[in-house]
């Protein structure tokens, strides 16, 4: 396990990777003072990826993750639950049924 602490840490980490399957939680605060860093952060994840799984979890999306999923090959949202949207009803749900899943390419 490794931590990073700034932007540029977690891009050093990518590039030092050896494993075939990393897990990254995003953290919207690495970007205060590198917001221009954004789209290097999320190439460097792409060549990442050509050699390894990677899950990058958040628990909200936010517009630096919404920035990096309009420049992956692939990403896949899986919600645990989604508010409706205003005026419309709330979908019955199946208890242990899967909410969403999307998948970009």
């Amino acid at each position: 396990m490794r931590r990073a602490n700034t932007l540029f840490q977690l891009m050093t980490i990518l590039e030092e990777n050896h494993h075939s399957f990393l897990i990254v939680e995003h953290d919207p605060m690495l970007y205060e003072d590198a917001e221009e860093m954004v789209e290097y952060l999320a190439q460097a994840l792409k060549q990442t990826s050509r050699e390894a799984t990677i899950l990058l979890y958040a628990p909200a999306l936010d517009p630096h993750l919404q920035k990096m999923t309009e420049l992956a090959d692939r990403v896949f949202c899986i919600y645990s639950e989604q508010a409706p949207a205003k005026g419309k009803k709330a979908e019955a749900k199946i208890p242990g049924a899967q909410a969403t899943l999307e998948a970009y390419s």
